[in-house]
């Protein structure tokens, strides 16, 4: 690898957020190489959606090679890679992504059904009922095998809390194969958990001191972009109300690491609602 005048060179682990920040003229390379960065034009979107993925993420997302996105991100900055560094790179990501030990019950579970949500993902359709659906049809000690564009990696901690654990495996950069088997297990909720949710129901009931949102017609990633947008406008301590078509488990991860507190109601098939609770700090 050759550092161009003290240039660090890009990582598929770096935040796309980083990348900008010390690139900003990329913005037209991430367009240039796939259209499902154009949004990456957009400020609000660049600012919420670039401090969510890594290099490597995006590239998945978009159906690119992430050892070829690296390459081609530091060439435009003056940086040649060589394929053994980019490899490199790539593969000590994908290492830390894959389970250390190959589970006992990888060879014996009975895989009941197999969900390729490729083509929804190809016409921009969220999966995630679809996915919800099929877990539910899985009884203990069987599993299900989840084929998707990229690795799904918030869906991990919601399948868990139903039971499930995974295995993943990348077999192409835009197909990846995830067994989920049910082992019946969940982890123990928190211990404050009754009281965040009486918190949460009682917030409800104050319609009054909840700012309203309706992103149900809005196509991925609009919603996330703003739901965030909105919530940072939001004074502490104030509630959102969000209308949605679908459960946002990609919002959820976020929502969690910014210390919000969140409930959802499910109040038919395509119609949800997710109150969001802006605590203080």
């Amino acid at each position: 690898m050759q550092n161009v005048k003290g240039t660090t060179p890009i990582e598929a682990g770096w935040k796309v957020s980083r990348v900008l920040a010390e690139h900003p003229e990329l913005v037209s390379e991430f367009i240039r190489l796939s259209p499902a960065f154009t949004m990456l034009r957009n400020s609000i979107a660049r600012k919420v959606q670039s401090r969510l993925v890594t290099v490597a993420e995006a590239a998945r997302i978009a159906n690119l090679d992430p050892e070829r996105l690296v390459r081609q991100l530091n060439t435009a900055i003056g940086i040649t890679t060589t394929e053994e560094g980019a490899g490199g790179i790539e593969d000590s990501a994908r290492d830390a992504r894959t389970n250390p030990e190959r589970p006992p019950w990888l060879d014996t579970a009975p895989v009941d059904l197999t969900v390729d949500v490729r083509p929804m993902q190809a016409q921009g359709q969220e999966p995630f009922s679809v996915i919800v659906q099929a877990a539910r049809k899985i009884e203990q000690g069987r599993a299900f095998r989840l084929i998707n564009t990229f690795e799904p990696v918030p869906l991990y901690d919601v399948l868990a809390r139903q039971g499930f654990v995974h295995w993943t495996s990348e077999l192409e950069p835009d197909h990846w194969e995830i067994l989920f088997f049910k082992t019946g297990v969940v982890g123990k909720p928190e211990a404050s958990q009754p009281t965040k949710a009486a918190a949460m129901t009682q917030a409800w009931d104050e319609p009054t001191q909840t700012l309203t949102i309706d992103v149900s017609e809005l196509v991925p990633p609009e919603p996330m972009i703003r739901i965030l947008g909105a919530l940072e406008e939001l004074p502490a301590g104030a509630t959102l109300l969000v209308h949605h078509a679908r459960r946002p488990i990609f919002l959820y991860p976020r929502l969690d690491e910014l210390g919000y507190r969140h409930e959802t109601r499910e109040l038919a098939p395509d119609r949800v609602e997710v109150l969001i609770e802006k605590t203080a700090g």
